[in-house]
């Protein structure tokens, strides 16, 4: 395993993860109050997870199980993978 010594590491973003929870949401027409009350999540949390570009900052495993639970969904079926269309292509690690 190779040992940290000093250099900075260079994170780049690959591809954007977006949560489908509106789209689940209004395909079985359920409202974010009644998911809330039937999951046991706050409001807050639905309103914070159902955001029209589907961006999150954090999902606890928890809230990800009671989802799934109560929405009889895999997390696969969660989640949309979008991979940036660049015109240089992937590039090499350095």
């Amino acid at each position: 395993m190779p040992r940290y010594r000093g250099q900075k590491i260079h994170y780049r973003r690959r591809g954007v993860l977006r949560l489908r929870l509106r789209q689940v949401l209004a395909a079985r027409g359920l409202t974010p109050y009644g998911l809330a009350k039937f999951t046991g999540l706050s409001l807050n949390t639905i309103y914070r997870l159902t955001r029209p570009n589907g961006r999150f900052s954090l999902i606890r495993a928890d809230t990800l199980e009671r989802l799934c639970g109560a929405l009889r969904v895999t997390p696969s079926e969660l989640f949309d993978y979008e991979i940036p269309s660049g015109k240089d292509g992937p590039r090499s690690p350095r």
